[in-house]
């Protein structure tokens, strides 16, 4: 329910079809936690079902964005071993296929992808990225957030795009400060995101960068003679 509270604070958001597997979790948000009235929105429709299979019945080109918020797709056995959790359907090649199928083109799919603080999570970044890639999205950047309440105080996404006629155009940064501002104007503030991190975020430790990419980056976005070139 927090990211959708956070995506509702975009105008430009029309509709938002929101998948949940289950159901007492929405209750128990709706109850105990300050964005428990995002489900009153009429732009959001709350869908009690599998993500995979939603995704999968869903239409080609539908969507402009798929948030895939999930949980962990697999943890550790006390031997070592490597047990999947549920959620690691939603991190297979088919699904991937599903949803690049469901985007609009230029369409954004931006999902949850672990720490690259422990070891197995970096390599998961990585082989999550090659597939996106594999499958035909166009783009697909890991962007590193800090949140205390994770193992290590840091977690990441993958941020993949849809091109439209072979091209992705991100915004400037001056876009960014504006749309922010009108956000501030109506009482819809944030606590964590801020312009900066807009793409700041997307900037790695030289060791990450090298994992997940194959390579060092050294030429980044930052170093563009202005950020109205991005």
């Amino acid at each position: 329910g927090y990211v959708l509270s956070e995506v509702l604070k975009h105008p430009s958001v029309e509709s938002v079809d929101h998948v949940d597997l289950d159901g007492e979790v929405i209750e128990t948000c709706r109850t105990h936690f300050p964005w428990g009235k995002a489900w009153e929105d009429p732009r959001v429709n709350l869908h009690i079902a599998d993500g995979s299979k939603f995704v999968a019945d869903a239409a080609d080109g539908y969507y402009d964005v798929v948030i895939q918020d999930s949980s962990d797709p697999y943890t550790w056995a006390e031997d070592g071993s490597k047990l999947e959790l549920p959620s690691n359907i939603l991190y297979s090649e088919e699904h991937f296929k599903h949803v690049l199928r469901v985007l609009s083109p230029g369409g954004a799919f931006n999902f949850q992808a672990e720490t690259f603080n422990i070891p197995s999570d970096l390599a998961g970044i990585s082989e999550w990225r090659k597939q996106a890639l594999d499958v035909g999205f166009n783009t697909s950047q890991y962007g590193s957030l800090m949140i205390s309440s994770y193992p290590t105080g840091q977690i990441g996404f993958l941020l993949c795009t849809k091109s439209r006629n072979g091209a992705f155009t991100p915004p400037t940064i001056s876009q960014v400060e504006s749309r922010f501002t009108d956000m501030v104007r109506r009482g819809d503030s944030t606590t964590y995101y801020q312009p900066k991190l807009q793409f700041s975020s997307f900037d790695l430790p030289l060791w990450v960068e090298e994992s997940v990419y194959g390579s060092s980056i050294i030429t980044s976005i930052t170093s563009s003679s202005s950020r109205e070139d991005l």
